[in-house]
């Protein structure tokens, strides 16, 4: 940068880098030197199927660049391996990577590779082009971000990302990113809003807007972080951790007990176990007991729910809520039954002091959701989220199918983006159709003295009825094909 503005002041060099949460160099140091990022996120790969790879990435440049530009490369061209560089990506894949560049808060760029022959040969990238740009440029202010409304925190632990290389049990290069992809995927079905946090911008004033901090398995932690995110619960935050979070130091020493363990009640009792056939399960305490704990709302008729692939074990806690029925073999199946089916181990740990509240899991939960798509894991997560959020939802969206959202204050007041992933190819392969939803019924809480003027669905380019009452703000989007922004002027 420093050498480009030798030649002409005005003139910066721009990082052009991709990779997301698993990106190379620190990204909290690239944030606080560049004026741009160039996102060179061009479109999905086999070895990264899923379909909001884009704003992952926006996320993250949302979690770094204090609000400075960042630019979103998307291939028209056919990406992935094999790849074709000179015909087009299906259209719909290429609108959904468009759309989510836009609602994560980046500025869209789309190119196509080759001579000018190749430039001509395939022309039907140019019309989706031609029609997305047109469409940006008539609502352009409503695409001016200035902050995220999210209240719930993910830190990216990109030094674990790079360096961890998963638990003695597993040891797999994609273990951080299938964690990633569990969490991601979980947050993405329970509609709640987030955004990600870089672990090396933990302090008071940048996390003070969140109610809940999220950290999936992050494994490397400096003491420093580590009184950084008991300083957020000492002011009411609330705090959600898995497995061999905060095990590790900064450089990937391993601790002889957990780095938070003050904060989340924990001690370890033993190293990681992985599983043998049956992994562990977590066994409901006291099932009937009346009033139950809220993170286990919706379990009945059952006295055990699946555990994860891996845990650590630990010592016993007070009054636990689930504990660890430990793993067992499979085959034969005469044997496929625990040698001890009630033990004292915690397989959850919560906590309340005052506002912030607490919750650690021994296992790896995220990911081995993402490994199963089991629904038991998921609900546990869900009412675990909403139990540390204290029911709280700054942005709350009822309505059938699978979405993505982001709510974001504006220049002419707020927008609310949805993407619809309902589709087949939402995990594998690429968009070919899109299965339209139903309505979307849209409550925000807005700061008060805040007047709402309108509400227009851009996409359908029409006003919209709502109501405003308590500084709740509701309406219904009617229908969403892949696309839709509702977005809110105020007086």
């Amino acid at each position: 940068d420093t050498i480009a503005k030798e030649k002409k002041p005005d003139s910066f060099f721009f990082a052009n880098s991709g990779g997301n949460v698993r990106s190379g160099p620190n990204l909290d140091r690239i944030g606080k030197l560049i004026s741009w990022f160039q996102a060179d996120n061009q479109g999905r790969t086999y070895d990264e199927p899923s379909i909001w790879g884009c704003s992952l990435q926006g996320r993250v440049c949302n979690a770094v660049l204090d609000g400075k530009v960042a630019a979103n490369v998307t291939a028209a061209y056919s990406t992935g391996s094999p790849g074709w560089r000179n015909a087009s990506k299906n259209a719909e894949e290429a609108r959904i990577w468009l759309a989510q560049t836009s609602a994560s808060g980046m500025r869209p760029y789309f190119h196509f590779v080759g001579s000018e022959n190749g430039f001509c040969e395939d022309r039907r990238w140019q019309k989706v082009g031609e029609e997305y740009f047109g469409w940006t440029a008539r609502h352009d202010a409503h695409f001016k971000t200035r902050r995220s409304i999210a209240n719930i925190g993910v830190v990216i632990g990109q030094s674990t990302q790079l360096l961890y290389p998963g638990p003695a049990t597993v040891h797999s290069r994609t273990y951080m990113q299938e964690t990633t992809y569990g969490i991601y995927d979980a947050l993405l079905q329970g509609r709640f809003a987030f955004d990600y946090v870089h672990e090396d911008r933990l302090a008071p004033e940048r996390l003070s807007k969140y109610r809940l901090l999220i950290l999936p398995n992050i494994s490397m932690l400096s003491d420093h972080q580590c009184e950084q995110i008991a300083t957020f619960a000492k002011a009411g935050g609330s705090v959600m951790a898995s497995f061999e979070t905060s095990l590790y130091d900064e450089n990937l020493n391993r601790r002889p007990d957990f780095g938070l363990k003050d904060l989340l009640g924990i001690s370890k009792a033993g190293e990681a176990i992985g599983t043998n056939g049956n992994a562990y399960y977590a066994r409901i305490e006291n099932p009937e007991k009346t009033p139950h704990h809220p993170i286990i709302d919706g379990f009945t008729n059952t006295n055990w729910i699946p555990g994860a692939q891996n845990r650590i074990p630990l010592k016993a806690a007070k009054d636990p809520v689930l504990t660890v029925v430990p793993g067992f073999v499979r085959y034969p199946p005469e044997l496929a039954y625990p040698p001890q089916s009630h033990t004292d181990e915690p397989a959850v740990v919560l906590r309340e002091q005052g506002q912030s509240r607490t919750a650690y899991f021994s296992g790896d939960i995220e990911r081995t959701y993402w490994l199963t798509g089991h629904g038991d894991l998921l609900r546990l997560m869900h009412n675990t989220i909403r139990w540390l959020t204290h029911g709280e939802q700054v942005v709350d969206i009822a309505g059938d199918g699978l979405i993505e959202s982001f709510c974001w204050e504006t220049q002419p007041g707020y927008a609310v983006h949805l993407l619809n992933y309902t589709n087949p190819n939402a995990h594998h392969g690429w968009l070919r159709s899109i299965y339209p939803l139903g309505p979307q019924t849209i409550r925000i809480k807005l700061p008060s003295g805040i007047r709402v003027k309108s509400v227009e669905i851009l996409q359908a380019e029409r006003t919209i009825p709502f109501t405003a009452h308590d500084q709740t703000l509701q309406f219904t989007v009617p229908s969403i094909k892949g696309y839709e922004v509702a977005a809110i002027t105020i007086a």
